[in-house]
């Protein structure tokens, strides 16, 4: 298990966070550019120190600070068997592909490395360098360095960028993979939630250098803790409601009057344009504009229309959820 307890001082804002990532867990780090996800996963490196706290990795601690006082514990990098893979590959320019990888093969299994190799499509490209890469190809030949090396945790710091979106999706089903049956925990950064979401087991939600929500991948989206939390993951409007907004997410809404299925809301239409192969709408409701997608075009702007969405979100006018039945029996 990783335990990480922190407060690191950043320039804007200080970063505070308490994760728990479990042996075999997937957790991603999800949240605007510059919220802080990149410090947690620098602090467990052992790149960054804290101002105070504490990084424990299967009960061994790695950093501890109290208070007021000196670090008590501090590992250095290289000794945390700790794994990093950044978007920027940092392959040894220098060497060629087997030689960059032959810096983990002192810590892997007879015939581990040969086995990443073949999953990660690397064999013509041992004798190249890295210069002649593309950027795919050396992310592919840092996650394998990486994998390879024996590590006790895994850290990605959006290490997926310049991959088409095949060979991320073959990419990111191998690391699921590889996490599991090494049954080591993982931490993925993104700023992207599909990325999160496919990749990870838990989603933790960071912004401005505070943890605002821990859960579930789908329970995310449906339950957002808060209302910002409702705009990164999506939301696309806030309707007024009795006493309360209703959280509007495009893909939550059905044209027509459904009440068993959530709230009514009328309104008319702004605009509309082509989306996937529906169409996005954007509507003018009480005062508020939310957006919508739907499978096929609703009517011309200034059309009035009736509007169901399914099962929302309520938030207070402190920006945190309300239970449904609070709002409805306003």
């Amino acid at each position: 298990m990783l335990e990480l307890d922190v407060e690191v001082p950043r320039r804007r804002f200080c970063v505070e966070a308490v994760l728990h990532v479990a042996a075999a867990e997937r957790f991603a780090l999800f949240g605007p550019s510059g919220a802080g996800k990149t410090t947690l996963v620098e602090t467990v490196a052992g790149l960054v120190r804290p101002r105070h706290g504490s990084v424990a990795l299967d009960g061994r601690v790695l950093w501890a600070r109290t208070r007021g006082r000196r670090a008590t514990t501090e590992v250095p990098p290289w000794d945390r068997a700790v794994a990093l893979v950044r978007q920027d590959p940092d392959l040894f320019p220098h060497l060629d592909v087997r030689a960059n990888l032959a810096y983990s093969r002192r810590r892997s299994a007879p015939g581990e490395l040969d086995r990443l190799v073949r999953l990660l499509e690397l064999e013509e490209l041992l004798d190249a360098r890295p210069s002649g890469l593309s950027g795919g190809q050396a992310h592919r030949v840092a996650l394998a360095r990486a994998l390879a090396g024996g590590c006790r945790a895994l850290l990605l710091d959006e290490p997926y960028a310049g991959l088409d979106a095949s060979l991320r999706d073959r990419v990111t089903a191998l690391v699921r993979e590889e996490v599991s049956r090494r049954g080591i925990p993982a931490m993925l950064i993104s700023h992207e939630l599909s990325e999160a979401q496919a990749f990870a087991d838990t989603i933790g939600v960071v912004d401005q250098g505070r943890l605002l929500q821990v859960a579930a991948p789908r329970d995310l989206v449906l339950r957002p803790a808060t209302r910002r939390v409702a705009e990164l993951v999506g939301y696309r409007g806030f309707a007024p409601a009795a006493g309360a907004s209703i959280g509007v997410h495009p893909d939550r809404v059905r044209p027509g009057s459904h009440p068993d299925r959530g709230p009514v809301l009328r309104g008319r239409l702004v605009k509309s344009h082509p989306s996937g192969v529906g169409f996005e709408a954007d509507v003018q409701v009480d005062g508020a504009r939310i957006t919508c997608r739907f499978g096929e075009e609703v009517g011309p702007p200034g059309t009035d229309l009736e509007l169901t969405v399914l099962d929302p979100p309520y938030f207070g006018h402190d920006g945190r959820i309300l239970p449904a039945a609070q709002v409805t029996s306003a």
